[in-house]
């Protein structure tokens, strides 16, 4: 059998968090591009924020012509819907692009709402019920924690996961598309959510059903079981099944209800593709690397049983902004399980024999 970040839980955010340090050294497009992707009136981004966000926007661009511009507003909307818009002709966003492949994300901190507005040529790969769900489900938790540029981030990699194909469908409602209006870029698609910046962050309650999502007996087990986290949306950083380590890991990371959907839908549809290799108390369970987004997971065995061990995950484990994953590390304690396996200058891996 097997397994996000095959799509890991910790990989939709694990994901965002890092891949930015493989678009410095590896995006195409240049730098000097004239097109601008943020425009944060209040401030409320920091400068390396700023510079990860354009990094992956301008890489999205170059691989999917795909324009994607942030604003925060620096006063309130009386109407967030009829500005987002206006700034989306304003900005001709998607006039660039083959087609009006542009996106906005209109975030109004004194409003506390935010609207995502799509152009013509994207509405039926974002459909409204998706734009919502990404909203509710993955912006809001990251804005409530009072972290907006890790939530840009996350968000706008999950639109990406949506273009390739990462990102399942079938859990959203399907939007009929609109017709065109006249020569605008944009006929109002998207949808807007009230969210309120720093209130608090989501809350990792305990789960009075933890002591069932203890060790297994097996690396495969301990999978399996895993799915019932996620199907639950079981957020308790503390459950048994995560090695010590990971526990402390996610009692600091933030876990969206979107993240464990889709970490769902494609472990589900990954697990029997799995092979497990084992060495004394590691163990690694592998997928088909021909499945560029399918990453490894790491178990380490305790005295109860195994456990599934996503802090040296999030310590060896990249994504780049294709979701695609690779090796942070070429040392480290469960290389054991990729002795088949070459992996090039930035760490991607590829088989030393051909996948049958």
């Amino acid at each position: 059998m097997n397994h996000r970040n095959s799509t890991m839980l910790f990989v939709i955010s694990l994901a965002v968090a890092t891949f930015a340090m493989f678009l410095f050294s590896n995006l195409s497009l240049s730098l000097e591009t004239p097109l601008d992707f943020i425009d944060d009136r209040p401030g409320l981004l920091t400068e390396q924020e700023k510079d990860r966000i354009n990094q992956l926007h301008r890489a999205l661009l170059n691989d999917l012509d795909i324009h994607i511009k942030v604003i925060i507003l620096g006063t309130g909307s009386s109407d967030i819907d009829r500005e987002a818009v206006r700034l989306f002709q304003d900005h001709a966003l998607g006039a660039t692009t083959r087609g009006s492949k542009g996106i906005l994300l209109l975030i109004d901190p004194a409003g506390q709402q935010v609207r995502m507005e799509i152009g013509y040529d994207l509405e039926h790969i974002y459909t409204d019920g998706f734009i919502g769900y990404i909203e509710r489900k993955q912006m809001v938790p990251f804005f409530q924690s009072g972290r907006v540029g890790p939530g840009i981030e996350a968000t706008v990699e999950f639109l990406a996961g949506k273009a390739f194909g990462a990102v399942d469908e079938s859990a959203y409602a399907i939007h009929e598309e609109r017709p065109r209006v006249g020569d605008h870029l944009s006929g109002g698609a998207g949808a807007h959510t009230d969210i309120t910046i720093g209130s608090g962050a989501p809350r990792k309650d305990s789960t009075q059903l933890a002591s069932q999502f203890g060790p297994r007996d097996t690396p495969e087990e301990t999978l399996n079981r895993y799915l019932t986290v996620l199907r639950l949306h079981i957020k308790d950083p503390l459950l048994g099944i995560y090695t010590p380590e990971t526990r402390i890991f996610f009692s600091k990371w933030i876990v969206t209800d979107a993240q464990q959907d889709n970490q769902l839908i494609s472990l589900e549809k990954l697990i029997d593709q799995g092979t497990a290799f084992r060495s004394g108390n590691r163990a690694v369970i592998r997928f088909p690397l021909s499945n560029r987004q399918a990453s490894p997971y790491f178990f380490r065995r305790g005295p109860e049983g195994w456990m599934l061990d996503f802090a040296s995950m999030n310590r060896c484990i990249r994504f780049n902004h294709r979701n695609q994953w690779f090796f942070s590390e070429k040392h480290h304690d469960f290389m054991f399980a990729f002795e088949d396996v070459f992996l090039d200058k930035n760490g991607f891996p590829h088989s030393k024999r051909k996948e049958r």
